[in-house]
């Protein structure tokens, strides 16, 4: 029961009864006016002037900002997959990056460290693909923490390889950072206050 049914309750129960026939007010314990002996008539409760339930329905469904959710769940996957296979697995089994990495071993365990965490995040969204489309409520809960998590193994893996390579370009990793931010300053709070997310994933 919501806050507007209590008080729908409780303007019904304060609303006296009246005579039909004279319209004098007669009290609670009557059914027959006193002075005219009619009988009492109780007026009709004026309708709510907002229904919280046909606002909450009106707002169920994978539609508005959560299009770009999901949007962007389905496409995921794909990035991550063609990081591993296009940069991750050759640096790190190519014959012709074999002698720079041999005599770069912390450099090898970057990109070993970053191989990991691409296929964890790789799964970690097609589960979260998953919780959207079927709907469930633990959704925004590990799309924050996933969110979060991204964020900061974005910014290790960046502060690691310019310790590592100072002198390289990392204009790709900065800018990754940044999307990453602002993916987190955005997606954080509209799960957290959303009322569509409140309304959409209960199952």
């Amino acid at each position: 029961m919501g806050a507007g049914d209590y008080a729908f309750i409780t303007a019904r129960l304060a609303m006296p009864s009246f005579c039909s026939t004279c319209a004098c007010d007669i009290p609670e314990d009557r059914q027959i006016c006193p002075r005219c002996e009619a009988a009492a008539v109780t007026p009709a409760p004026a309708p709510p002037l907002f229904s919280t339930t046909l606002a909450t329905q009106d707002l169920e469904g994978l539609s508005g900002w959560l299009v770009l959710v999901g949007l962007g769940l389905v496409v995921s996957p794909f990035i991550m997959l063609s990081t591993v296979l296009r940069a991750n697995i050759p640096f790190l089994y190519a014959a012709k990056y074999q002698p720079f990495l041999t005599s770069h071993r912390a450099l090898a365990a970057l990109i070993v460290f970053e191989l990991i965490t691409n296929i964890v995040f790789l799964a970690s969204v097609l589960a979260l693909n998953y919780l959207f489309f079927t709907k469930r409520s633990s959704f925004p809960t590990y799309m924050i923490l996933y969110l979060a998590t991204h964020f900061g193994i974005i910014v290790l893996d960046t502060v690691a390889a310019h310790a590592l390579l100072p002198s390289a370009n990392l204009a790709s990793g900065y800018t990754a950072v940044a999307q990453s931010f602002g993916g987190i300053a955005i997606w954080i709070p509209y799960l957290l206050v959303s009322r569509r997310v409140k309304a959409t994933f209960v199952r």
